[in-house]
C-alpha cells in the first residue's frame, strides 16, 4: 500500500487530475526512472549505479507509451541545516535525470502552499509552466 504524507498526497492528487491517473507513478526507483542505466555513464560508477537501484523518485510522469518524462518532488532547499541524505539524493538524482532525458522539477512547500491557497492567485498550471520555463533558461 502507498504511504504518503498529506502534502504528497495533496500533490498527487493535483498530479493526476492534470496528467491522468496513469501517467503518474509514486515511488519508482531511480535506475527504473533511467531507462536501467543503459547509456547513462554515471551509473558505470557501482556507488552510484547502488544509489540509482535503492533510492526513489517521488513522483515520475510518464507519456502514453510508458516512458517517463518528468520527475516531480519536494525540496525547499537546505537552510541553516543540510540533511546529508537530502545533500546526496540532489547530489546525484539531477545529473542522472539530465543525461536520461528527464525533466526534474521540485516544489518548496512555500510555493505548494500557495497552490492550496485560493486567495494567493498562484494556480498549479501556472506554477509548472514557471517551472518548465525555469528550466530551459538553465
Amino acid at each position: 500500500m502507498l504511504s504518503l504524507l498529506l502534502h504528497e498526497a495533496q500533490l498527487f492528487n493535483l498530479l493526476t487530475s492534470f496528467f491522468g491517473r496513469d501517467n503518474v507513478i509514486p515511488q519508482m526507483s531511480v535506475l527504473t526512472v533511467c531507462g536501467g542505466g543503459e547509456g547513462i555513464d554515471l551509473l558505470a560508477d557501482p556507488k552510484v549505479y547502488r544509489w540509482a537501484k535503492e533510492n526513489r523518485c517521488l513522483f515520475t510522469v510518464v507519456n502514453e507509451q510508458d516512458i517517463p518524462k518528468v520527475v516531480i518532488e519536494f525540496f525547499s532547499g537546505f537552510g541553516d541545516s543540510v540533511d546529508l541524505v537530502e545533500e546526496e539524493h540532489q547530489r546525484i538524482l539531477p545529473p542522472l535525470l539530465k543525461m536520461a532525458g528527464i525533466r526534474y522539477i521540485t516544489f518548496s512547500m512555500k510555493e505548494f502552499d500557495e497552490i492550496l491557497t485560493p486567495a494567493s492567485g498562484v494556480d498549479f498550471v501556472t506554477l509548472m509552466q514557471a517551472k518548465v520555463d525555469q528550466d530551459e533558461v538553465s
